[in-house]
């Protein structure tokens, strides 16, 4: 918005290869599982963040870039971080001078000005500031402001009011307002999408090969409670029985999204009446995600970019639990993860 307003040890694994840029089809395989995602339109959210790409001083901001990116079905992580770039180049510091008349400053690493932060901003990381200079609560307003916008753009194309991409229009709403494009017409009389574009590529992981790591030491573990069983049709995962403290590795390359407590407390092991997975880790990998639960101690943090085999954490009794254990789940077309995108964990440990 510059310048405007706006022990069973498991068998050998398969590999996990994605494939991810505009237009092309979305390949996870691994072991027997094989799923294929069509990515229908450039802004399908299937884009893996290129993580490496995004300055050293300024990657732990990329969990906050998956999560903006993943608000709505048009968007996606490398966007977001290519719309970061050209606004500020990823400073969070930087301020563009404007008249009042044009909205007054733009600050921040998404260069918001006080009238659209007004309306977009909001303390989202919980750190008791509020303002378009921390860069956390920018990029959420980016990500809200977007999905906005582009919902806008779908309902004028839809209506005849407007004609164009609909992520086109929506980018150049975001530099210049959505009234400054109707009166112009469209998109076409802005640069902006274009360098948004040409940016996006540079963010976006486009091949991901390599073999996976299955989630513990081999022979530390023991298979107790597997996928939606009939005792537990709840039951998003598979429970992996192992002394305290047995290492908790990376499946895969991915982005940390979040790692903490998810329980009322996990300073010391939980029990079956306490809520949540008490220590966890969540793992984006691009169009696919993994959860690790129960752990003792963690070893990462949001943002990190890691590796297969990395130690994530160390397995305890945290949260929801009556032993040491790991409970491990795979989620399909996420972030975001949920219920609906759990899939069984099953074929792709090879258990």
């Amino acid at each position: 918005m510059n310048g405007s307003p706006r022990g069973i040890t498991g068998p050998a694994l398969g590999v996990l290869v994605v494939a991810m840029s505009f237009g092309l089809v979305v390949v996870i395989g691994v072991g027997a599982v094989s799923t294929a995602v069509s990515s229908a339109s450039a802004g399908a959210g299937e884009g893996r963040l290129n993580v490496d790409a995004i300055p050293a001083d300024a990657r732990h901001l990329a969990s906050w870039v998956v999560r903006a990116g993943a608000m709505c079905p048009e968007l996606n992580a490398p966007m977001v971080a290519a719309q970061l770039d050209l606004e500020s180049s990823w400073n969070p510091a930087v301020v563009a001078h404007n008249p009042a008349d044009r909205g007054g400053d733009a600050v921040g690493i998404a260069q918001f000005q006080t009238g659209t932060w007004a309306t977009w901003g909001g303390d989202y990381d919980e750190d008791g500031r509020n303002e378009p200079a921390d860069p956390e609560d920018a990029i959420v307003a980016l990500g809200r402001l977007m999905c906005d916008n582009i919902a806008w753009a779908q309902r004028g194309v839809g209506s005849g009011q407007l004609s164009g991409d609909v992520l086109d229009l929506a980018w150049a709403a975001y530099f210049c307002g959505r009234r400054c494009v109707s009166d112009a017409g469209g998109a076409t009389a802005f640069d902006y999408p274009q360098q948004v574009r040409s940016r996006t590529g540079r963010y976006t992981l486009v091949a991901s090969v390599g073999a996976w790591q299955f989630p513990l030491p081999a022979g530390s573990y023991e298979l107790v409670s597997r996928f939606r069983t009939a005792s537990r049709p709840s039951h998003d995962g598979v429970d992996l029985a192992a002394p305290a403290g047995t290492p908790i590795y990376a499946v895969a390359g991915g982005v940390v999204l979040d790692a903490g407590c998810t329980s009322a407390y996990c300073d010391r092991p939980g029990n079956p009446e306490l809520g949540g997975c008490g220590l966890r880790v969540n793992l984006n990998h691009g169009g696919l995600a993994t959860r690790y639960c129960h752990a003792v101690r963690l070893n990462v943090t949001a943002g990190a970019l890691v590796q297969a085999g990395d130690v994530l954490g160390w397995v305890g009794s945290t949260g929801n639990s009556s032993g040491p254990h790991l409970h491990f789940e795979v989620h399909l077309h996420a972030p975001p993860m949920s219920s609906a995108t759990a899939v069984d964990p099953a074929p792709y440990l090879g258990l």
